[in-house]
């Protein structure tokens, strides 16, 4: 089981670059356009990068840290280029 806690957001970023932000960190890494666009389309070239089995997250490492973003709120800001912001959640283990 796990629990998500919002740890930042994704920003567009300078020639189809988005920039991972954390808040209270800064910019903590970068991922190009292109390649999660066709993550998102179940055709990730690059491993960090995994479509969710439901197909409604993207998840990937950054720093050692395991992060979560909603597809639908990607879609929206490479749709609405560069108006629009998704927000980052980090994945936590539930101990039962």
């Amino acid at each position: 089981m796990s629990q998500y806690v919002k740890v930042g957001r994704l920003l567009a970023g300078e020639e189809g670059w988005i920039r991972i932000m954390k808040d209270g960190s800064g910019e903590i890494g970068r991922i190009h356009q292109s390649d999660i666009l066709l993550t998102l389309a179940g055709m990730g070239p690059v491993e960090r990068l995994k479509l969710s089995s439901s197909g409604k997250s993207v998840r990937f490492v950054v720093q050692g840290l395991r992060l979560v973003v909603l597809a639908k709120q990607v879609r929206g800001m490479i749709r609405d280029w560069p108006k629009k912001k998704a927000a980052l959640w980090r994945e936590m283990e539930v101990m039962e």
